[in-house]
């Protein structure tokens, strides 16, 4: 264990060390191993198979593929209705920008689709080692414009569009966001951010010295590993990297940050809410109390994970 870390798992909710153990007992049975490689592909979704089973069920949910500026770009599309114009959810999975893909997070994208009545998309952007640091950002850009100039194929509002993600996903979705908002300028039809437990720039923090260990794969070994891989030398100080070293004083959408009490990464959404309300940007931070990071995937057995959706749903239904 790390050196002065506090026992999360005493403060732990029930049901968050009943998923503690659960997951445990995959990682023995599934992959024969005590523990996994926290940037090992297969093996994460093999874990997130159980969790993604008997979700909630949609209108329709379509499988589309489009060339991009770094080869194919594969995306699904959920229906929760049969209306010709919805509004739009980019969601961008997490997963250390090594690991998962638009299966992976299938449950979520489900049920935010169902609470928000939202057409989400969820984009199989490009993994490290492989494609690094902006690739995943330019391929969520070029998808969103493709989206807006297809709309009414997919039967979406060009105007209407939100970008959501979770860990990762979120830094990609307030990254993408803040590219867009420096370089195109008009970002008036990304109506907001729902950012779910995501890491935007902090190398060290008071969360990341307390929180973490083998239960959520996020020692701080661990994190600066995902942040090696992904990022090359040249780009570590780049603002569209190291997102509170960017402009986060104007132009940001009306933003959702949902944050775990138990995560190492807690401080990084306590720093952005603090920063957008100091300068009048539309804001909420919900810390879910004795969770640990990547819950929302446990709607199966955690009723703070759909009820987080729930909550982020209301904030998004707010901001037309």
């Amino acid at each position: 264990m790390e050196k002065n870390k506090l026992d999360s798992i005493a403060r732990m909710t029930p049901e968050i060390r009943d998923v503690v153990e659960f997951e445990s007992k995959q990682m023995k049975e599934l992959l024969k191993m005590e523990s996994i490689d926290p940037q090992d592909q297969e093996a994460y979704i093999l874990t997130r198979k159980y969790w993604n089973e008997g979700g909630p069920k949609l209108k329709k949910i379509v499988d589309e593929n489009i060339r991009g500026p770094h080869g194919d770009i594969l995306f699904r599309l959920y229906y929760p209705n049969e209306t010709e114009k919805n509004r739009c959810i980019l969601f961008i999975h997490g997963g250390g920008f090594v690991v998962g893909n638009i299966d992976t997070h299938d449950g979520i994208m489900r049920r935010l689709s169902i609470e928000t009545g939202a057409v989400v998309v969820g984009i199989d952007y490009k993994l490290a080692p492989q494609f690094k640091f902006p690739v995943p950002i330019e391929e969520c850009i070029f998808l969103i414009h493709h989206l807006r100039e297809n709309a009414d194929k997919y039967k979406i509002d060009k105007d209407d569009i939100t970008l959501a993600g979770d860990s990762a996903g979120a830094y990609l979705s307030l990254a993408t966001a803040i590219n867009m908002r420096d370089k195109e300028k008009d970002i008036s039809f990304i109506k907001s951010l729902l950012l779910y437990y995501g890491s935007f720039g902090l190398a060290d923090s008071m969360s990341k010295r307390l929180y973490g260990g083998y239960w959520d794969g996020l020692t701080i070994e661990a994190l600066d590993g995902y942040s090696d891989v992904f990022t090359k030398e040249e780009d570590k100080n780049n603002p569209y990297r190291i997102l509170f070293d960017s402009d986060l004083t104007f132009g940001i959408p009306p933003t959702y940050i949902m944050a775990c009490e138990l995560d190492p990464l807690l401080d990084d959404s306590k720093l952005l809410y603090e920063i957008l309300k100091e300068h009048g940007m539309k804001t909420e931070l919900n810390i879910v109390d004795g969770v640990i990071h990547g819950f929302l995937h446990y709607s199966k057995k955690l009723p703070q994970s759909l009820e987080t959706i729930k909550d982020s749903a209301r904030f998004y239904k707010t901001n037309k």
